[in-house]
């Protein structure tokens, strides 16, 4: 959570539900029922902003769990970052990967998937391809066929 030295004049509404380990979402429902003090609007561009002091009640609301509206509030601790997740989401990918490639008659391991993968696709996986498409590239080229449209 943010500190008061880390606060600026203004700040954007997501700024504020970041500075406070809230998704947007769940700060805008805490704001409508009354736990945090409703956003400023800036006249020239009607976007909403917190000014400092309403950046520091928000922060005094969530350090303190007694709401803007007097009530006590209890926030859940913040949820540990998604590389965990993501590690094991991509580790489950490279095992359909190579399972697939195994019934198709090959028989490669895991990690040599996921050698493979780093060969085809630099960086990361992308989400956006077919997964039939990621295997039949991956495919061709265990296979030694150049020809692969990676």
């Amino acid at each position: 959570m943010a500190s008061d030295r880390d606060l600026k004049v203004a700040c954007s509404v997501s700024d504020m539900a970041r500075r406070l380990n809230l998704s947007r979402a769940r700060f805008y429902q805490l704001v409508e029922t009354g736990v945090f003090p409703k956003s400023l609007y800036c006249v020239r561009t009607k976007r909403p902003y917190y000014s400092l002091e309403l950046q520091q009640k928000c922060i005094e609301v969530r350090r303190t769990g007694i709401g803007y509206d007097g009530r006590p509030i209890l926030f859940y601790p913040p949820r540990t970052k998604r590389s965990n997740t993501r590690r094991s989401q991509m580790g489950s990918r490279l095992e359909r990967l190579a399972d697939a490639l195994n019934r198709m008659g090959l028989n490669v391991s895991q990690s040599k998937v996921k050698e493979t993968v780093e060969t085809l696709y630099p960086g990361k996986l992308p989400l956006d391809v077919d997964e039939g498409v990621i295997i039949r590239n991956l495919f061709r080229f265990l296979l030694g066929d150049c020809k692969n449209d990676a």
